[in-house]
C-alpha cells in the first residue's frame, strides 16, 4: 500500500502549489499571433507553439490589436494559459 500513500501525497502537493498559485496571483504573458478568438478564450500561436488563453476579467492584451492574425500580447492569470501539444494533448503552464 505505500504506493496509494505517494500518489496521495503527489496529488495533496498539486492542490498546495495549484492554491498558491491563485493565492499569489502568478501572471504570465504570452506573445504570438491571433490564431482564433471567441468570446471566452484567445488562440495564439508563437512559432512552433499554441496557447489557448481563457478570457477572464484579468486578461489583459498589453500590446497589439486583439483581432485575428495580429501579433500581441496578452498578460493573464498563470492558471489561465495551456500550451497545446502535436495531437491535442494540453498542458498547463
Amino acid at each position: 500500500m505505500p504506493s496509494m500513500n505517494i500518489k496521495n501525497l503527489a496529488a495533496m502537493m498539486a492542490v498546495v502549489l495549484l492554491a498558491a498559485n491563485a493565492a499569489f496571483g502568478q501572471t504570465v504573458s504570452v506573445q504570438g499571433q491571433v490564431s482564433a478568438l471567441t468570446t471566452t478564450q484567445i488562440t495564439l500561436t508563437s512559432g512552433k507553439d499554441t496557447w489557448l488563453i481563457q478570457r477572464t476579467s484579468t486578461t489583459t492584451v498589453t500590446s497589439g490589436t486583439l483581432a485575428v492574425g495580429n501579433t500581441v500580447t496578452v498578460q493573464c492569470a498563470s492558471g489561465d494559459v495551456t500550451k497545446q501539444m502535436a495531437g491535442d494533448a494540453q498542458k498547463k503552464e
